[in-house]
């Protein structure tokens, strides 16, 4: 699969089983639904039994309806399912700052995602509507809605977390310099400096741990010692010798982080993860290891939920699939029509306009199961970036719990 991160998958799906006339049956597992509201998500009321993590994909992260979708979402599984968790596609310590607006903790959340936030996608009106609706939420409500990142791409706010955490501890703070990403290209000389300033970090919590939580509790002590290991996660990944191998770290890291995540709050807390359609399917990425999906598969069974996104027509915006040649400006994509013999023309003939397809039930019926776990060929993509090839062919149905089709999408609304 191409970099992680920079990955769509447009789920129109085409396979030698699903012809022009879909899956007989396939109606039977599908429920229709109207405009995007928390209202809209009672299909799931009989999904969530024993189920702790929901995982929604995104087809692309340029789509306005694909961040009100997981806003919605989030409210209904909140306000009927005791869900407490959001965990979203960013670095660890850059939505520690994002966590604080919706504890209350900052007054303002524009600063924050000018100077925290170091990706485009979440600085849109979209964005700034799902963090608004947590923070009122919060002020309500004594169970109070927490904001996590499980990224490590990029690790400079995670070293802003620690000074401040150091400056309570009585603490001088260190002198590092953790300002580069992890798709920038770094001077082996100035990997070592990381991994230094890094072993001095570790060195300095273990030395002083029982003297920082006297002073600060165990609880900030946890979590300001998770943001050095997210540091040691990005000094890992920084040293493999290829592309391919640092999306794979990025896949294992963002699946450790959502343990910790889970592991440092109660036993009753459920999470809502929200991430690329390539991130949360239950399979194998680059040939080489697990993504985030399967981890979670493994290690949660069926306990976690995932749901892939799939769209008709709409526009989108990524950067160009050749923007290393021609430059890294962000343009508007456009799907105008479904394109006939697709899995995705099935969907749009069976919804109205959107719907929910739940493939978990249809693999109880073993006929149906071998027919939706076949190898399908998925057209075009975007991510961050949008795909230059037109098709690539993965076991979509095998890798998820359930669809959710949206036939008419449009771009998101950049803040002004």
């Amino acid at each position: 699969m191409k970099k992680i991160g920079t990955l769509l998958l447009l789920l129109a799906f085409q396979s030698a089983s699903f012809s022009q006339d879909c899956l007989p049956g396939l109606k039977d597992y599908t429920t229709p639904f109207g405009t995007i509201e928390a209202g809209s998500f009672t299909f799931l009321q009989n999904q969530l039994n024993g189920v702790k993590i929901v995982g929604l994909g995104e087809d692309t992260h340029g789509t306005s309806e694909f961040t009100t979708l997981p806003t919605k979402m989030l409210q209904y599984l909140v306000e009927n399912h005791q869900f407490n968790l959001f965990i979203i596609e960013a670095g660890f310590g850059e939505v520690a700052y994002l966590n604080d607006y919706v504890q209350g903790k900052a007054d303002t959340l524009l600063p924050i995602l000018n100077n925290r936030i170091s990706t485009w996608r979440y600085r849109t009106t979209e964005f700034v509507e799902m963090m608004d609706w947590i923070r009122q939420y919060n002020k309500t409500h004594q169970r109070k809605v927490l904001l996590y990142g499980m990224e490590m791409q990029y690790v400079l706010s995670d070293l802003n977390r620690i000074k401040q955490y150091l400056a309570k501890a009585g603490q001088s703070t260190i002198d590092a310099d953790f300002s580069k990403h992890l798709w920038q290209p770094i001077p082996d000389e100035e990997k070592g400096d990381y991994y230094i300033a890094y072993k001095k970090l570790k060195s300095l919590f273990y030395k002083n741990r029982e003297q920082f939580i006297k002073q600060t509790g165990e609880e900030a002590f946890a979590e300001a010692y998770h943001h050095v290991e997210v540091i040691g996660q990005f000094i890992s990944a920084i040293h493999q010798q290829s592309d391919v191998l640092k999306n794979d770290f990025r896949d294992i890291y963002m699946a450790v982080n959502v343990e910790w995540i889970l592991q440092n709050n109660t036993d009753d807390s459920r999470a809502l993860i929200w991430a690329q359609n390539v991130h949360l399917g239950d399979w194998v990425s680059n040939g080489i290891t697990d993504v985030l999906g399967h981890q979670l598969k493994k290690r949660f069974g069926d306990s976690f939920y995932n749901i892939a996104t799939d769209f008709g027509t709409g526009e989108f915006i990524a950067f160009p699939h050749n923007a290393n040649e021609i430059g890294w400006k962000l343009k508007t994509f456009s799907f105008e029509k479904v394109l006939p013999h697709t899995f995705t023309a099935c969907l749009q003939k069976l919804g109205s306009p959107n719907l929910f397809l739940n493939l978990r039930k249809m693999k109880t019926i073993p006929s149906l199961k071998a027919e939706i776990e076949k190898d399908l060929t998925i057209m075009y993509g975007a991510g961050a970036q949008e795909w230059g090839q037109q098709t690539e062919t993965v076991p979509v149905g095998k890798a998820f719990d359930a669809i959710i089709y949206l036939d008419k999408t449009h771009k998101i609304n950049f803040l002004r």
